[in-house]
């Protein structure tokens, strides 16, 4: 179950709900308003006030669901952003790139983060994106699975305050809420309401709230980056507050209701009771309403070095119209590529509340989309026998042996000292296990004890304890060798074990121990013979083509993916379709000719297929006992010359050769065939 929230300037919104299918499934939603002004230009002022509202939105989610929730996902803003382009490269001397190597590099760029600003004020990192990664020079969207000698990095990361993060985490502790992963607004914005596909398009997302305008600029298929104005809903808010000597909530409850021809009626803060012209207040918010436009839009042109081809609003703030005309008017765009994105419409969100609607929910749906996967976050404040330490995330690698390590603690206290050793052979690799440990650490992370390898969330509690002296004992093979789990169309097919040898001996005892000197042979299957299997159990079809009997798999098996993250189990997962027509077929390749000395590529059409006597498409299943009767397509001159788009305007006489030879528009054609196509006499231009 996710738990998040979105602290904004006017209100607090909450949300609980669960990931299934890359979908966010929002089980229930409460939203409260600051009774005061806790926040301002989205910066926490009063953190017991901000606490006070967060735990009501938690509560009622608590007492609406019967659960308990202690760990939120949550994101930060404020008009103190500052972004910086960090990049980074590394040789690479491996296999294949994998995740850890990635994240590495990453690392090797985010570490360059200035601590402070130009004041001196310390900064802290909630978030970063990857604008592009290069292999050898050479732009690529993934690095992972690819092989190279030099990778290449580019990011643009998120600085706030230290100020404003601490207030965020002190508040949700207030609330009895320990933050479980921390990210940018808009970072989070971006990725639910502008999908990867759409990202090769110039879109600028702008997220208006009440107290700041957040700023994320998508283009080429990356993420240029963010920035952020430090006006939005309550700049309007407070025109109308000033202009008609309302309160703030009377003013804010007007704004959310402004319209031309309609009249309101209002006390002021002198008691009178007033009638308000809705052109009135329109006039009178318009010049704040183009200043936010303009700033916006100089922000956008800056980020983006030009007018993007389209806006996405989101927020409540962007709900105005007039905000909507006074964009698309600042940055010479027409008003229908400036589109306010609401949750009901993000095909990533699914609600079971139908009241989950507007541009309001936009940026919340986003917090709880990332934390699912930890995209873009980075780790806040852990606590390491009662110190408070900070700590840079990166993805999901930060563990509590890192955090040792940049504490200071050397390595004989960390591990203690090692035993004799075992070195013995695995797979013709060299293997050496420490023996048992003497001394060493014992970790307790929130209370458990846990390995040190485990990774480390926002506002862990860690405590180290010294571990007596311990005798050591061999390793045992069950710790070197993984179970074989076999999927097939997100159903188990089979597990096995791989089969196992030690000094050229058959083992199947995983408890077997492992001895100084031995040479341990295991020998996993290959996706090939997988596959065979799988396709021995749906068995074959007989069909024939062209009266030639043949038999084909009945299934068509294709391998997605090997999962080899856990370190006790290797995950083959397979697709099956059944087999059609079209994968029996012969293959025909394109033909290659020449005409007029230059290359043409002719391409394949669609071949004749006739099964038991019937045309039949060959995206059809293939049956048992179908009768193919198949005939392949075969070019002519005709085709050549409409692939080359001969121009024949004024042309009387010509000749069409073949290898030479004089031919007509229907002469078949063959692979590397030379044809010239040679004007003998041409029109006379007519005398004016």
């Amino acid at each position: 179950m996710i738990f998040a929230l979105d602290v904004g300037t006017r209100k607090v919104a909450g949300l609980i709900g669960y990931i299934e299918n890359d979908v966010l499934n929002v089980v229930d939603f409460e939203t409260i308003e600051h009774p005061t002004r806790n926040m301002l230009d989205g910066q926490i002022h009063d953190i017991k006030g901000t606490a006070m509202v967060i735990e009501a939105v938690k509560k009622r989610l608590e007492e609406r669901n019967e659960v308990k929730l202690e760990e939120v996902a949550v994101a930060v803003a404020g008009r103190f952003l500052k972004t910086v382009v960090l990049e980074a490269e590394q040789d690479f001397s491996g296999d294949l790139i994998d995740e850890n190597t990635v994240k590495q590099l990453e690392m090797k760029a985010i570490s360059q983060i200035p601590q402070n600003d130009d004041s001196g004020s310390e900064l802290y990192c909630v978030g970063y994106s990857v604008i592009e990664y290069r292999l050898d020079g050479f732009w690529i969207k993934n690095l992972i699975g690819h092989r190279g000698k030099k990778l290449y990095v580019r990011v643009v990361a998120a600085l706030l305050p230290v100020q404003v993060v601490d207030a965020m985490i002190i508040a949700l502790r207030r609330a009895g809420l320990r933050p479980c992963f921390l990210t940018l607004e808009p970072m989070a914005a971006l990725e639910i309401a502008v999908p990867e596909d759409l990202r090769i398009l110039n879109i600028a997302l702008i997220d208006i709230g009440a107290g700041t305008s957040d700023i994320a600029i998508a283009k080429g298929g990356t993420i240029v980056g963010y920035d952020m104005v430090p006006m939005a809903g309550d700049e309007v808010t407070e025109v109308i507050a000033q202009s008609f000597l309302l309160d703030f909530l009377s003013a804010e409850k007007l704004k959310r209701t402004i319209n031309d021809n309609t009249s309101f009626e209002a006390i002021d803060v002198t008691g009178n009771k007033i009638v308000i012209n809705g052109s009135s207040v329109v006039k009178a918010i318009s010049p704040t309403v183009e200043m936010i436009a303009k700033s916006i839009a100089e922000k956008i042109k800056q980020l983006n070095l030009a007018r993007p081809s389209a806006l996405f609003l989101i927020g409540g703030g962007a709900k105005l119209r007039y905000l909507q005309n006074g964009l698309a008017h600042a940055l010479d765009l027409p008003i229908e590529r400036v589109a306010l994105r609401t949750v009901e419409e993000l095909q990533k969100v699914k609600s079971l509340r139908q009241d989950f609607k507007g541009s309001e929910y936009v940026t919340l749906a986003g917090i709880a989309y990332v934390s699912a996967y930890n995209s873009g976050s980075i780790y806040d404040t852990v606590s390491l026998n009662g110190e408070k330490i900070r700590l840079i995330k990166i993805g999901q690698n930060q563990s509590i042996l890192q955090l040792l390590v940049q504490k200071g603690f050397k390595f004989t206290e960390i591990f203690g000292t090692p035993q004799p050793t075992i070195t013995f052979e695995l797979n013709s690799e060299i293997r050496t296990i420490p023996g048992k440990i003497s001394g060493g650490m014992k970790v307790l992370l929130n209370g458990t004890e846990v390995p040190l390898h485990t990774t480390i969330r926002s506002g862990d509690e860690i405590v180290v304890e010294y571990n007596k002296i311990e005798k050591s004992t061999e390793p045992k093979i069950e710790g070197f060798v993984k179970q074989i789990i076999v999927e097939v169309d997100q159903q188990e097919f089979t597990r096995f074990w791989p089969k196992i040898f030690i000094n050229n001996e058959l083992v199947e005892d995983l408890d077997h121990p492992i001895k100084d000197g031995d040479k341990v042979l295991i020998q996993y299957p290959n996706a090939e013979e997988i596959k065979k299997a799988i396709n021995e159990k749906f068995g074959i079809v007989n069909y024939s083509i062209n009266g030639e009997s043949r038999t084909a798999q009945k299934v068509f098996c294709e391998l997605v993916e090997i999962q080899d993250k856990d370190e006790k189990e290797e995950r083959y997962i397979f697709k099956t379709r059944k087999t059609k027509i079209k994968d029996v077929l012969p293959k025909s390749e394109p033909i290659k000719v020449f005409f007029n000395d230059e290359e043409v590529i002719i391409s394949q059409m669609n071949n004749v297929v006739m099964v038991n006597g019937e045309y039949l498409s060959t995206e059809s299943e293939l049956l048992e006992g179908m009768s193919i009767e198949y005939s392949t397509w075969q070019p002519i001159i005709a085709d050549v010359l409409a692939k080359v788009n001969l121009k024949t305007d004024g042309i009387i006489d010509y000749k069409i050769f073949l290898n030479e030879r004089p031919v007509n528009f229907a002469a078949k054609i063959n692979q590397n065939d030379k044809i010239r196509f040679e004007v003998f006499r041409k029109a006379q231009p007519t005398q004016s």
